[in-house]
C-alpha cells in the first residue's frame, strides 16, 4: 500500500496567517502530495489566484489576499508597488485599481505579470517597509512610481504635493527616488517637480505660479515662507509678495469643506490681516476657469502696494520644507 502522507498541523496556522493564501512550495513543504493539492482544487476547497498559489476557500478574494498572492508568487524580494504602497504610506491622491496589484522586483528575478499581476523591475535598489503579512515599497520611491503612471501632468503634481504637504516624503527624497527611476514616463514628473520646487505644495498652488509667470507686471512670489506675526503666532500662506506685503491664498472646496477647516482659513485671513497684510483668496477652479481675471486682481493690488514691504513686526523665518 502506497504511504500516507501526514499534513503537519502548523500548515493550518501558516494559511490563517497568510489570510488563506498558499503558495504551492509551501503546501509541499507541510505534508501535501500534488494529488492531495489536485483534489482540494478540483472539490472547489482550494482556488488557484495565481499560478501555484492558492486561496484556500470558496468565493471572492479580497484585495489584501490579492496582494499577499502577488507577494508569494513574486518571491521574497519582492514589494508592492504605486498605488496600494503610497495609500499604506498615507497618501491619498491616488486611487488604485481594483482590478490591478503593482508588485515591484529587482532586475534578475523571474516573476512576470500574470492576471491581474503587474510586475515592475528595477535594477535600482530600494527599501521595503514590512507588516506582519505584507511588504511594501518605501514612500518615496512608490510615489514616483505611481506618479510615472498617470497620464496627465496636473495629476502627477497633485500627488507629488499630497505626498509634501502630508509630511511623507521631502522633496529631496522624491528627487533622488526619481533620478534613481527608470527614465521612461519620466517627462510629467520631471515638470512635476520643477514646479513643486519653488515651494508650492499643492496642484492649485502651482497653477497660481504659473499664472504669476505670465504676468509682465508681477514677480515669482514666495510659496509657503514661515512668517512669524507681531503677537509671535507662526503661519505659513501659500504665496507671498514680500515687497508688497500681499499673500494670494488657494482655497479649495474639499479641503475647507468642514465647519473646523473652513473656521480655521478665515482665522488665519483675519490674523494675517490684522498684521497688515492684504490677503486675496481664490478656488483652484477660478485659477483654472478664469486666470486672466485672478492675475489682474493681484496685479492691480501689487502695483498699490509695492515697495511697502513685510509689515511692521512680521519676521520671515524660512521657506517651509
Amino acid at each position: 500500500m502506497p504511504t500516507r502522507r501526514v499534513v503537519d498541523p502548523a500548515l493550518h496556522w501558516l494559511v490563517r496567517e497568510q489570510d488563506w493564501v498558499l503558495h504551492r512550495d509551501q503546501a509541499l513543504g507541510y505534508g501535501h502530495s500534488s494529488r492531495s493539492i489536485e483534489h482540494r482544487l478540483i472539490t472547489a476547497q482550494w482556488q488557484i489566484i495565481l499560478p501555484d498559489v492558492y486561496i484556500c476557500h470558496p468565493g471572492e478574494a479580497t484585495r489584501r489576499q490579492m496582494m499577499i498572492a502577488a507577494l508569494l508568487y513574486a518571491g521574497p524580494r519582492a514589494a508592492i508597488d504605486g498605488a496600494d504602497a503610497c495609500r499604506f504610506h498615507g497618501v491619498r491622491a491616488v486611487v488604485p485599481d481594483e482590478d490591478r496589484i503593482d508588485v515591484v522586483i529587482p532586475w534578475g528575478d523571474p516573476a512576470r505579470s500574470r492576471q491581474f499581476l503587474r510586475v515592475r523591475r528595477t535594477v535600482a535598489p530600494f527599501t521595503v517597509v514590512t507588516t506582519d503579512r505584507l511588504r511594501y515599497l518605501a514612500a518615496p520611491a512608490a510615489v514616483v512610481a505611481a506618479a510615472r503612471r498617470l497620464k496627465q501632468e496636473r495629476a502627477v503634481t497633485a500627488l507629488l504635493g499630497d505626498a509634501l504637504q502630508r509630511r511623507i516624503v521631502t522633496f529631496d527624497e522624491l528627487v533622488t527616488a526619481h533620478i534613481q527611476g527608470s527614465p521612461h514616463h519620466a517627462r510629467l514628473t520631471d515638470r512635476a517637480l520643477a514646479a513643486l520646487g519653488s515651494g508650492a505644495l499643492s496642484a492649485p498652488e502651482v497653477d497660481f505660479v504659473n499664472l504669476v509667470a505670465a504676468s509682465l507686471v508681477l514677480p515669482r512670489p514666495l510659496c509657503n515662507p514661515l512668517l512669524r506675526l507681531p503677537g509671535g503666532r507662526v503661519l505659513s500662506p501659500d504665496a507671498l509678495f514680500p515687497d508688497a506685503r500681499l499673500v494670494h491664498e488657494t482655497n479649495g472646496r474639499a479641503a475647507h469643506a468642514r465647519a473646523d477647516q473652513f473656521a480655521d482659513m478665515q482665522e488665519r485671513h483675519d490674523a494675517l490681516t490684522a498684521a497688515g497684510f492684504t490677503v486675496l483668496h481664490n478656488t483652484p477652479r477660478r485659477l483654472r476657469l478664469h486666470g486672466r481675471e485672478v492675475i489682474a486682481e493681484v496685479e492691480r493690488c501689487y502695483a498699490r502696494l509695492e515697495g511697502s514691504g513685510l509689515p511692521p513686526g512680521v519676521t520671515m523665518l524660512s521657506l517651509a520644507s
